[in-house]
């Protein structure tokens, strides 16, 4: 018998990450089943810079824990609402984090013991890629497994 596949899903309520959750089920599926972390990661206002965020403002880190409360209902009403897979089943286990989007990915994955890590692309190229940023890109840079990029 093989041992349980894990995989994490990057998933940021776009068009594109819902490509990539429906494409990891498929593939996990048809491999058997496994377990599917299903992963928001929210950017908070300080990226952990020593700022004090009750300074900020008041209510502040309430609402980040609100936010973060949220996404995670809605990934666990996510979930519950996908049709069941036709092959091996998958097991799926919402989670929110907090901290820089494709820093916390690349360690989510080491800390659940992911097999792949799946994240959809925005399919930004040239001055806009340079400009925003990739969380794709740099999850591929760090990530010491493999990375499925789903795009369009």
């Amino acid at each position: 018998m093989s041992t349980p596949r894990t995989w994490l899903v990057a998933y940021d309520f776009s068009e594109h990450s819902k490509l990539a959750l429906d494409r990891a089920r498929e593939q996990l599926s048809a491999l058997g089943g496994g377990r599917l972390v299903l992963a928001h990661i929210h950017a908070p206002a300080s990226d952990g810079g020593g700022i004090d965020l009750g300074a900020i403002g008041p209510g502040f880190k309430d609402r980040e824990a609100a936010i973060c409360a949220a996404a995670l209902r809605n990934l666990t009403e996510l979930a519950a609402a996908l049709p069941p897979v036709a092959q091996g089943p998958v097991v799926i286990e919402p989670r929110v984090v907090t901290g820089r989007i494709a820093d916390r990915i690349v360690a989510l994955g080491r800390e659940v013991g992911a097999d792949q890590i799946i994240v959809g692309s925005h399919g930004r190229r040239g001055f806009e890629l340079f400009l925003l940023g990739s969380v794709a890109e740099r999850v591929l840079r760090l990530a010491e497994g493999p990375v499925l990029v789903v795009k369009r």
